[in-house]
């Protein structure tokens, strides 16, 4: 009873020392890695508030952007000699989510660990365009889109701090997994005009995320 009684008075003398009322404004932008897209690379552009801070708990709510190009798929007939083009297909996508998550600190304002669980909710749109053979090059046979609601979680651990002596200005370094599934949503979309399958997007991605945090609210 009596180690309960001091845990609590503890974290009680803690989370005054640790706390900060003010919302701060962040801003940042998320390279993410997966074979599936063209240089293997897509990524995301962030804005978003941490609410407040109490103890090493600070709550964050944000919108991101989200976009990025599968590669490009052509289909050969190696029956032929030369090989002789069947099909071309190429795609893109685009994000548009709202975040929320309970950024857990571990340090002080001048160097910190800090991990974010994250919710995402929102929508994905895709497209996907099929060009058929025309003459020594390609002619667009038909393109097609597809809009629908998306939710998924984003895990980010890394640093963040004061690390360039900025009044007012912190940043954060993360490494981030993100498991939007852009696969599933190009799959739902399905050409008329051929047989031809083209499975785009990934279904996860690894990535960078560098964020900038700005004290504006702070006397």
């Amino acid at each position: 009873m009596k180690k309960i009684y001091f845990l609590l008075l503890f974290i009680l003398g803690v989370i005054p020392a640790h706390s900060q009322f003010s919302p701060k404004i962040y801003a940042g932008f998320n390279g993410l890695y997966n074979k599936g897209f063209e240089k293997n690379i897509y990524g995301s552009f962030e804005i978003g508030t941490e609410l407040f801070e109490i103890g090493f708990l600070a709550p964050e709510i944000g919108i991101k952007y989200y976009t990025g190009s599968p590669k490009e798929l052509e289909v050969l007939n190696f029956d032929q000699n030369p090989p002789e083009g069947l099909a071309k297909f190429d795609s893109r996508f685009n994000s548009f989510v709202f975040s929320l998550g309970p950024k857990i600190t571990f340090g002080n304002e001048e160097a910190a660990l800090v991990i974010i669980p994250e919710f995402n909710i929102g929508n994905i749109r895709t497209y996907k365009r099929y060009f058929s053979p025309n003459g020594n090059s390609y002619g667009l046979s038909e393109a097609i889109d597809d809009s629908q609601k998306i939710n998924f979680w984003n895990f980010s651990a890394g640093i963040e701090g004061n690390f360039f002596d900025l009044d007012k200005v912190t940043f954060s370094v993360l490494l981030n997994y993100s498991s939007i599934n852009t696969e599933k949503a190009f799959n739902n979309l399905q050409f008329a005009n051929t047989s031809l399958n083209y499975n785009a997007g990934s279904e996860d991605g690894i990535g960078l995320t560098i964020r900038a945090y700005f004290d504006i609210f702070q006397e």
